[in-house]
């Protein structure tokens, strides 16, 4: 059964480590008191039809998010650079929405140092993808597939790029 909406207060979700809203019609932005409820570890939001992450400057130092799972939502503008100011954020999905732009310089030291996992694949990208990406000797799960990157042939997890839109 899905529940179309928006998301109440997350004052009521303080205690939560795993919070799971996939596949329920949620729009609008994705708020802010979501992204950032202090002792969630996983938050799974695919699914719905979010069309953007709330800002959040400066995230608080106790802040346990590992995993964000956003794939398959309308989240558009550009990939949200205060991720990279997570401490402790490990697993990025932002697949198959329509984020556009350029992945900011600001991710390109995450994917194999903090970050484990980047999935952008499936949006409107474009531009080159942070230097670090492409010379990257460490083993990391990465797709930015199926976006209109200039990415070099031999990089894997960059092929199947759409012609560009610049």
């Amino acid at each position: 059964m899905c529940l179309p909406g928006h998301i109440s207060p997350a004052s009521v979700f303080k205690h939560l480590t795993v919070l799971d809203l996939s596949d329920h019609r949620l729009s609008s932005p994705i708020p802010q008191e979501v992204l950032t409820l202090s002792m969630v570890v996983r938050l799974n939001i695919p699914t719905n039809k979010f069309t953007e992450m709330e800002v959040i400057p400066y995230p608080s130092a106790d802040l346990q998010l590992r995993v964000l799972d956003a794939h398959a939502n309308r989240l558009r503008g550009h990939p949200p650079i205060s991720l990279v100011n997570m401490a402790r954020l490990s697993s990025i999905n932002l697949s198959h929405n329509q984020v556009s732009g350029r992945i900011p310089v600001e991710y390109g030291p995450k994917p194999g140092s903090s970050w484990k996992s980047l999935f952008l694949e499936d949006n409107f990208l474009t531009g080159n993808p942070p230097p670090q990406f492409i010379d990257r000797t460490v083993a990391v799960c990465n797709s930015l597939a199926r976006n209109c990157l200039r990415c070099p042939l031999n990089i894997r997890f960059c092929r199947e790029q759409w012609p560009g839109l610049e």
